[in-house]
């Protein structure tokens, strides 16, 4: 059915964002022309919100989510008819169904408030934050012992929890098509640098334990009939110490590029692009991106 929506013309497009609690959805009108019908909305943590990338949204602030993040670009490649992205930076899969408290002590709706009978499509990529996983694993990083049994039970949780989440799109959007997206590579799988800054004795159970979330996340995916996207593969050889052909960020926070260990512009094209060829078979056509030099960087572009 999403595919038969890519071919069908339609005109206008509307977008929109999370709100407060207590208010309604903001509506966003983005003046381009649209060649289908799809209503897509995208669901996720800060890897789909992409903290700190360019020029970020207001819809909310505590959110961080980026203009520059893989559903905007997504949404533009598929030249959707409607977009809402209520991705937020720190979202566990529990905030799909009640309010989150942001960074800035605001409230954001439940991200499922944004499905309804008439989505399309929806992207998900979240549950790394659940156990708090990825908190552990910066800690694990950081010289700090790692509870390496403990966190693998805990990734293998993250699969029934996104089984349940999709079970939920699905009863809010049945004619919905719903896209599992999985986490890049942050950390090499091998070796070590400087940006890392532990050895590869420390790095390996921290990569392996990325590895059993991603598994973990297909899993879920899979038992309740969604499709997965696997960026694990594809992201190989882009991970943080892969300088100039990295995806991520380091360490460093580094305003208008990215949070620390996030992905960057080019990671979330790279993110975008491979969801959208999962969708359609085909590659985006798209030129590559070429990333602007942080000191000149504009936080703020009209």
């Amino acid at each position: 059915m999403l595919l038969a929506a890519l071919a069908l013309a339609a005109t206008g497009c509307e977008a929109g964002g999370a709100a407060d609690a207590d208010g309604p959805l903001p509506d966003l009108t983005v003046d381009t022309e649209v060649t289908s019908t799809i209503d897509y909305v995208a669901l996720g943590d800060s890897f789909s919100a992409g903290p700190f990338i360019g020029t970020m949204r207001t819809d909310p602030q505590g959110c961080a989510r980026s203009l520059d993040n893989y559903p905007a670009f997504l949404a533009d490649w598929l030249d959707v008819a409607s977009y809402t992205d209520v991705s937020c930076s720190a979202a566990v899969t529990a905030d799909l169904y009640a309010p989150m408290t942001m960074f800035d002590g605001n409230t954001a709706r439940p991200q499922l408030d944004a499905v309804t009978a008439e989505t399309d499509l929806v992207t998900i990529g979240m549950g790394g934050n659940d156990f708090a996983i990825y908190d552990s694993l910066i800690k694990c990083q950081d010289g700090a012992p790692c509870p390496v049994a403990d966190l693998t039970a805990d990734a293998r949780k993250v699969a029934g929890r996104i089984e349940q989440a999709v079970r939920r799109i699905q009863k809010a959007a049945p004619d919905a098509s719903v896209y599992v997206v999985g986490y890049p590579d942050i950390l090499p799988t091998e070796g070590t640098c400087d940006a890392v800054g532990v050895t590869a004795d420390v790095l390996g159970p921290v990569a392996e334990i990325a590895g059993q979330l991603n598994a973990s996340l297909e899993r879920g995916a899979t038992a309740a009939g969604a499709s997965y996207v696997d960026m694990e593969a594809v992201s190989e050889g882009h991970d943080v110490c892969a300088k100039g052909k990295a995806w991520v960020n380091g360490p460093r926070f580094r305003a208008g590029i990215a949070a620390p260990f996030h992905p960057k512009i080019n990671g979330m094209r790279a993110v975008a692009a491979e969801v959208y060829t999962t969708i359609t078979g085909e590659e985006p056509e798209v030129t590559e991106y070429a990333e602007p030099d942080p000191d000149t960087i504009v936080l703020n572009e009209g």
